[in-house]
């Protein structure tokens, strides 16, 4: 009787233990779709920013653009001279 009912229990909860591994609720965005934003987060300066200078300061931001933009062949020069002309003129970060 043990063993029947030890069997009826494994059979029952066969179903649900698979549900558990199963994703329900997918994100939504495609490994594309990661790529395009960690690429636009690169150009615009935001991404490589080291633990200890959280959230990057605008010359962090205005070097990472200038890295980005030599890496890449010029694509983000503009980005690159406004970050320059913020630092330099006193943008968000002066004090």
């Amino acid at each position: 009787m043990k063993l029947l009912t030890a069997i009826a229990v494994a059979a029952l909860s066969l179903p649900f233990g698979a549900n558990a591994f199963a994703q329900s609720n997918p994100s939504g965005l495609t490994r594309a779709d990661v790529m395009a934003q960690l690429q636009q987060a690169q150009a615009e300066g935001l991404v490589p920013a080291p633990n200890s200078d959280y959230p990057p300061t605008d010359a962090e931001i205005a070097r990472n653009r200038e890295i980005y933009a030599i890496q890449h062949g010029g694509e983000g020069a503009g980005a690159v001279k406004t970050a320059e002309a913020q630092v330099a003129g006193g943008g968000v970060g002066a004090n």
